[in-house]
């Protein structure tokens, strides 16, 4: 558990950041337009495998350009993974509300920014929903990701503590590594005990064209209702590749990613291509379409 001291310590350092890069003098957004989309805002994303269409993002914004619904629709299943509404209760308050797969009732997230502590704090309203706090650097891009969760049976025969977080490097305004990290502590009334800890770093290759559309929130494994409403992660440029490593093994799955661009340089479609070695498990093409 260790590292996880390394990491409270870096955490910390990094709470004199600003939220989704509201500081002083950065020139970022401030206030309620954090959660500002700039045009051109993404209306729909199709994601498609050969000629089949599986899955599909559509998106509605709000006159100020925020985020209104986004429906998440699995077309291989034919089931609607998400299906949000968001309103903005305050200048620095979020509130996503709708279904979310397998929950058929309606539930709800309540986010909150903290413009002095540059942090963005999130939580379900479901039994059992963890709550995060993502920091955000002063550049407007992720450092870190936290959760703590708490269990106790309810005749107290059992108990667990799971500390869980995520560790970004940015350079030049774009995640390149992120490290993943859990740790369980659990015991019984019986006075037995068991601990575990595990790491999962992930190497992202950096390009040289802006991520005008956030597409990284879709390739990392963020909360995803809340990172593409707030603008998150915020890379600058986008991610050519993705490779990953458990402790020191690499992993033989890869992620090689390849764009094509409109007149305006925003983006037309990806083609994402994941391998195992040598062998290509899936190609999938990302369009995207713009509300006019």
């Amino acid at each position: 558990m260790k590292s996880y001291h390394i990491f409270a310590t870096i955490l910390a350092a990094a709470l004199a950041t600003a939220c989704n890069g509201i500081g002083e003098n950065d020139g970022k957004k401030t206030g309620g337009q954090m959660w500002v989309h700039e045009k051109p805002q993404v209306a729909m994303v199709e994601i498609s495998s050969g000629d089949n269409v599986i899955e599909t993002y559509e998106y509605t914004y709000d006159e100020q350009g925020r985020m209104l619904t986004l429906v998440r629709t699995d077309h291989l299943s034919n089931v609607v993974m998400l299906d949000l509404s968001y309103t903005y209760p305050g200048e620095n308050q979020m509130k996503v509300q709708g279904t979310f797969f397998p929950i058929k009732t309606n539930r709800y997230i309540d986010v909150s920014c903290n413009p002095d502590s540059g942090t963005i704090s999130y939580t379900g309203s479901w039994s059992g929903a963890w709550s995060y706090t993502t920091t955000v650097g002063s550049s407007g891009v992720i450092s870190s990701t936290v959760c703590q969760s708490n269990f106790a049976s309810s005749e107290g025969y059992y108990t667990s503590n799971m500390d869980y977080s995520e560790l970004y490097t940015v350079a030049e305004g774009t995640v390149t590594e992120s490290v993943i990290g859990t740790g369980i502590n659990a015991k019984s009334s019986k006075s037995t005990r068991t601990a575990n800890s595990s790491t999962l770093k992930t190497i992202y290759s950096k390009g040289d064209q802006a991520d005008r559309q956030n597409f990284a929130a879709y390739l990392m494994p963020d909360y995803f209702p809340v990172w593409i409403a707030s603008g998150l992660p915020g890379n600058k440029t986008l991610i050519t590749g993705i490779s990953s490593f458990t402790g020191t093994i690499q992993a033989p799955e890869t992620t090689a990613l390849e764009y094509s661009f409109n007149a305006a340089g925003n983006i037309d479609s990806v083609v994402r291509t994941d391998r195992n070695g040598s062998e290509t498990v899936l190609t999938r093409t990302y369009k995207f379409f713009y509300k006019e």
